[in-house]
């Protein structure tokens, strides 16, 4: 553990909103990065890829689950969109949140600056939950670009996290 922990509850507070601080600059980044490396994909890839998921972005298949069991309102393509797009960075932010708080409370997540926690999220999330919960079909349906895009996505929101949160506690000290 740091030497910068505190046992007060203000030093855990402040690390959790420096950290969804962070966690929207990270999703910014990762979304950048995500845009660039798809387009750098082949045209079948990503039609194979569009097919597969059908057209729709996990974050609004869980956006059309929320609304249908939380107010039986089944959304249009443009509203499921906006929403994805709400719960994809809630999403962000909320892990940011996470880091914050525990980065250096909890072993290993603060793992080289945030990376380990952001190929974390990747391994648990892409790879094992959302196909779980039905959020998109098994990951051994995609192909490797996929996987390697996801991954190098989470790597970057990782390290942004990691260094946005570290900047942001070294300018309030």
């Amino acid at each position: 553990m740091s030497k910068r922990v505190k046992s007060d509850a203000g030093s855990i507070i402040k690390d959790a909103l420096f950290g969804f601080v962070a966690g929207a600059v990270a999703t910014f980044v990762m979304d950048k990065v995500s845009g660039y490396l798809y387009e750098l994909e082949d045209k079948a890839t990503r039609k194979y890829e569009e097919r597969l998921r059908g057209n729709e972005y996990p974050p609004e298949v869980l956006a059309e689950k929320i609304s249908e069991a939380v107010a039986g309102v089944e959304l249009d393509k443009k509203t499921k969109q906006k929403y994805g797009n709400v719960v994809h960075w809630g999403y962000g932010i909320m892990w940011g949140g996470l880091f914050g708080a525990l980065r250096d409370r909890a072993p290993l997540v603060g793992t080289a600056n945030g990376v380990g926690f952001g190929t974390g999220l990747w391994l648990i999330g892409d790879e094992v939950m959302m196909p779980l919960i039905g959020l998109s079909p098994p990951s051994t349906k995609f192909p490797w670009q996929n996987h390697a895009r996801a991954a190098v996505n989470h790597v970057a929101y990782g390290a942004t996290l990691g260094l946005t949160h570290g900047l942001l506690r070294k300018v309030s000290d």
